[in-house]
């Protein structure tokens, strides 16, 4: 371990831009800063929408963050706090990007007919983690 560079703005911010997982060695500090975490998940391709993870509490109450992270893979919404879970906008650009996202919404939108319907309609098997009302809905 590095203190003085899992600290340092500038060698994070570097770091993160190679890699979002970077995101795990910064300093508690740094996993708060809305840039780094911002930059960490944005990333194209690859595993960078799991620096979600390592991201603080608050970033993870951070719609646009959040929303970031959302959009290069669905499944990012795990690691979203409760309150984004139940977010609507932020559960349809999930599941948009990742039916499957759909088991990881609150229970309240895993019953919404419009939330299961994207879900269904980006993945099919996402039908199994719809609300039992909307499961057995004809």
């Amino acid at each position: 371990d590095f203190p003085a560079q899992q600290n340092n703005r500038t060698i994070v911010m570097l770091a993160v831009a190679q890699t979002g997982l970077a995101l795990k060695h910064a300093s508690d500090e740094l996993k708060g800063d809305r840039a780094i975490v911002l930059a960490a998940v944005s990333q194209r391709g690859g595993q960078a929408w799991r620096a979600l993870f390592y991201a603080s509490p608050e970033m993870k109450t951070t719609r646009e963050v959040v929303t970031a992270a959302v959009k290069q893979n669905g499944s990012a919404l795990q690691f979203a706090a409760p309150v984004l879970k139940a977010d609507r906008s932020v559960v349809l650009e999930a599941v948009a990007q990742n039916g499957d996202a759909l088991k990881h919404a609150s229970e309240q939108l895993r019953a919404d007919r419009d939330i299961v319907l994207r879900a269904v309609k980006q993945k099919g098997d996402a039908l199994q983690h719809a609300s039992e009302q909307l499961r057995g809905d004809r």
